[in-house]
């Protein structure tokens, strides 16, 4: 059995349920809230965060901590179907877009959607007018870049579906949800969104409710 600490709207946690959703891996949830980790995960590991994933049904019990190490441990155990092609050359652009999405989109992450969780989540405070703009910002521009390669590809490394697509998809569903990506500037990559949001590993992303707020009204439509 394996068994995943997570939060619903962190981008990182929702790649891994995406990774497990293409691969039909049943897994039991348990939520993390990302402002308090308990003593049971950094007793883990110095420094360990979710999402962390505990595999009880290997030979030996294993502990996976972070995408990257969840993901490729899942690609080694279930290798059908793969999420990272056959062919190396192409294996190097999966994993160069894959790490270009969890490495740009943390300047989004720390900015527009952390001042989303605060106002809308925690209720903490106000949100702060200047880090929103810069977020928005920021995501704009990562858009753009995306946007060039969903014109020219089926998927964003190449002919497959791969990790690349699914850290993408995750992190912009996690803005989406509050109703922040402005789809209207980038159509071909609202049109590969679509797509990657019609499969059926992405139901449970688009069921996730978030105690004291709810999810943009266009969120869960498959056709927005």
């Amino acid at each position: 059995m394996k068994r995943l600490w997570h939060w619903p709207i962190d981008p990182l946690a929702r790649t891994v349920r995406l990774a497990l959703g293409e691969k039909r891996c049943p897994i039991d949830l348990t939520l993390v809230l990302p402002w308090a980790q308990p003593e049971e995960l950094t007793a883990m590991a110095p420094g360990a965060r979710a999402p962390v994933m505990v595999d009880t049904g290997a030979e030996e019990k294993v502990s996976a901590i972070g995408t990257h190490a969840i993901c490729e441990y899942l690609e080694e155990v279930i290798p059908s179907p793969r999420l990272l092609p056959f062919v190396a050359k192409e294996r190097a652009e999966a994993r160069r877009l894959w790490r270009y999405s969890e490495d740009s989109f943390a300047e989004v992450n720390a900015t527009l959607l952390t001042e989303r969780v605060n106002q809308w989540v925690r209720r903490a405070r106000e949100p702060d007018s200047s880090t929103l703009r810069m977020g928005v910002h920021a995501l704009k521009s990562k858009m753009t870049f995306l946007n060039g390669l969903a014109e020219t590809r089926t998927y964003m490394a190449g002919r497959m579906l791969t990790l690349a697509d699914l850290s993408i998809a995750a992190h912009l569903s996690a803005y989406d949800y509050f109703g922040d990506v402005p789809w209207d500037m980038t159509p071909d990559l609202k049109a590969w969104y679509s797509r990657i949001k019609s499969r059926p590993s992405f139901r449970p992303l688009l069921a996730d409710k978030v105690e004291g707020t709810r999810p943009a009204r266009h969120y869960a439509d498959l056709d927005f």
